[in-house]
């Protein structure tokens, strides 16, 4: 039997992957928790709503709905009617907000909870929930709105029809609460990571086979280094002789000035010519410490000297 694809950086294969990363979240099972809440009401909401098929009295069966819900305290000696009306309070009203908020897009869901977080393809799901319930009843769950063939809500029926209309929309209130938790758990879900394989390559490294765990380690690496070649030199036409030039000193700090006297660059100039009185003067003073920087003209008042020594010992 062959062996178990793996991850080239975690060495897992996709079971292991999906054992260790593929469990349940709180938000998870925060919706779950709600989930079942939902079912177990709507249970009981069908188990209230056979007990109020029973106990409503027959002596008013042909009474307006819509006249006994809006004048209820002239009602009281109805039994359940206080049960029936807060269900319609809870539910149908409810169901006519979000079918309102669902119709004016994103703008009208956002002050509603429970539809905020939706996207557009989940809003339209709902809506065509809402659009088929009002097709089979040919009625609006908006009581402001009219279309052409719709009877506007309760409009028209008497206190059973009523009753069994409410009981219908209560069914199709907890059906569109489902649906809000599954597209929930649906976000929570995809915000867990991904159980995956695959060749990746990233940075230009050689592909290499990644879980979906690895991976986001994988392109963040920096690019392999690569060598940066210096072009040689190239040959010189011809070979200069090399010329010694002594480098300067590094100067770490500036040096403590300190006053030098100065003296002159010859004290007497008796014996001398005017000719090389006129060259020593030329070189200017000088300071017991100051460093030579005439090396040119010392080398041609040397020459020029030289040439004064010969003229005298042509004219003896």
């Amino acid at each position: 039997m062959p062996e178990a694809s793996r991850c080239w950086v975690c060495h897992r294969s996709i079971e292991e992957i999906t054992a260790s990363v593929d469990t349940e979240t709180q938000e998870e099972r925060e919706l779950k928790k709600q989930l079942s809440q939902v079912s177990w009401t709507r249970s009981k909401f069908v188990e209230s709503a056979d007990l109020w098929r029973k106990t409503l009295p027959r002596d008013f069966k042909d009474m307006d709905f819509q006249f006994i819900a809006s004048n209820a305290s002239q009602f009281g000696s109805i039994k359940g009617l206080g049960e029936v009306l807060d269900a319609k309070r809870l539910m149908v009203d409810w169901l006519a907000d979000a079918s309102s908020r669902l119709r004016k897009g994103e703008e009208g869901m956002h002050s509603l909870p429970e539809l905020a977080p939706l996207e557009k393809p989940d809003a339209d799901s709902l809506i065509k929930m809402l659009d088929q319930f009002e097709a089979r009843s040919r009625r609006t769950i908006q009581p402001d709105v009219h279309k052409d063939g719709y009877v506007t809500a309760f409009e028209g029926l008497k206190l059973f029809e009523g009753l069994e209309y409410l009981i219908a929309q209560g069914i199709l209130y907890y059906d569109v609460r489902t649906q809000l938790l599954t597209f929930a758990m649906v976000r929570a879900n995809a915000k867990k990571p991904k159980t995956s394989l695959r060749m990746v390559q990233a940075n230009g490294y050689p592909p290499v086979q990644l879980c979906s765990v690895c991976e986001t380690l994988m392109v963040g690496l920096r690019a392999p280094e690569r060598k940066i070649e210096v072009p040689a030199a190239a040959p010189e036409a011809a070979e200069k002789p090399s010329i010694a030039v002594e480098k300067p000193k590094e100067v770490t700090a500036e040096p403590e000035k300190i006053a030098v006297p100065v003296v002159a660059a010859v004290a007497e100039t008796e014996g001398l010519s005017p000719r090389v009185a006129e060259i020593v003067n030329k070189l200017g003073p000088a300071t017991k410490e100051a460093p030579k920087t005439r090396g040119l003209h010392e080398h041609r008042a040397t020459e020029e000297w030289d040439e004064v020594l010969q003229r005298q010992a042509k004219e003896k």
